[in-house]
C-alpha cells in the first residue's frame, strides 16, 4: 500500500515537471512571438520609427483626389497633379513623438493650409478642420488658428523626395510642435466643423492639444 502512494507521489512530479517544461516552452514560444511582431511593426524609413495602426492605403496618382469639405463655401476636389502645381514652401523642422524619441533637421515641401482656405473660402462659423487619412482608420484635427502657424503644412516631399509611402505617400501633415500622432498621414479629406472632433488616439486617452503627453 505504500509502495502504491510512494509510486502515485512519484508520478505526481514527474507529471509536475512535464506541466513545468511544457509550460515554458509556451511561454517561451509567445515571447518569441511577441518580440517578432513588434519588430515587423517597427520598422526605420528616412530616419524615422514606424509603427502604424494603419495599413498603407494604395495611391493611383491618376485618380487619387484631396477633398476640402464642411464649412466651406466652394468645396474642393484636387487632383495630385494640381496639388503639385500650387504654391508650395520647403522647411526644416525637427519631429517628435510621444514615445520619446525625435528626429532633428527633417527637410519638408509641401502647402500651407491657408492656400486651401483662400481657394475654398473658409465660413465664419467653422473653427476647426479634421484630417482624414485615405486607410478610413485615422484621423486627428486642429483648430484653423493653429493650422495657420507658420510652420505647419501639407507635405508631399520629405527630404527631396517625394514622401516614401510608409510615411505618407502623397500627402501628410506636419505641425513640429505637436506630437507625431497628431501629423496624420495618407491624407485625402479634409473637412471644416464649428466644434472639434477627436483623433483616434484621443479616443484611447491622448490629449487633443498634441503637446501633453497622455
Amino acid at each position: 500500500m505504500a509502495q502504491d502512494k510512494e509510486q502515485v507521489s512519484i508520478s505526481k512530479r514527474i507529471n509536475r515537471r512535464k506541466f513545468l517544461v511544457w509550460l515554458g516552452i509556451l511561454l517561451g514560444i509567445i515571447i518569441a512571438s511577441i518580440s517578432i511582431i513588434k519588430k515587423k511593426a517597427l520598422s526605420i524609413t528616412n530616419r524615422f520609427r514606424i509603427r502604424s495602426v494603419e495599413q498603407t492605403p494604395g495611391f493611383n496618382p491618376g485618380t487619387w483626389k484631396l477633398s476640402v469639405n464642411g464649412l466651406v463655401n466652394m468645396p474642393l476636389a484636387i487632383s495630385y497633379d494640381e496639388l503639385l502645381k500650387l504654391e508650395s514652401e520647403e522647411q526644416v523642422s525637427d519631429f517628435h513623438c510621444v514615445e520619446g524619441w525625435s528626429v532633428d533637421n527633417v527637410k519638408w515641401r509641401g502647402i500651407r493650409l491657408k492656400v486651401l482656405f483662400d481657394m475654398a473660402g473658409v465660413m465664419p462659423e467653422a473653427g476647426f478642420l479634421t484630417f482624414y487619412s485615405a486607410s478610413g482608420t485615422y484621423s486627428d484635427s486642429l483648430s484653423i488658428k493653429e493650422a495657420l502657424e507658420p510652420d505647419v503644412m501639407l507635405a508631399y516631399m520629405l527630404d527631396d523626395e517625394l514622401l516614401p509611402e510608409e510615411q505618407g505617400r502623397p500627402l501628410r501633415l506636419v505641425i513640429p510642435r505637436m506630437f507625431g500622432y497628431k501629423n496624420v498621414k495618407w491624407i485625402n479629406r479634409i473637412t471644416l466643423t464649428a466644434a472639434q472632433e477627436g483623433g483616434y488616439w484621443e479616443r484611447f486617452g491622448y490629449k487633443i492639444d498634441g503637446v501633453s503627453y497622455p
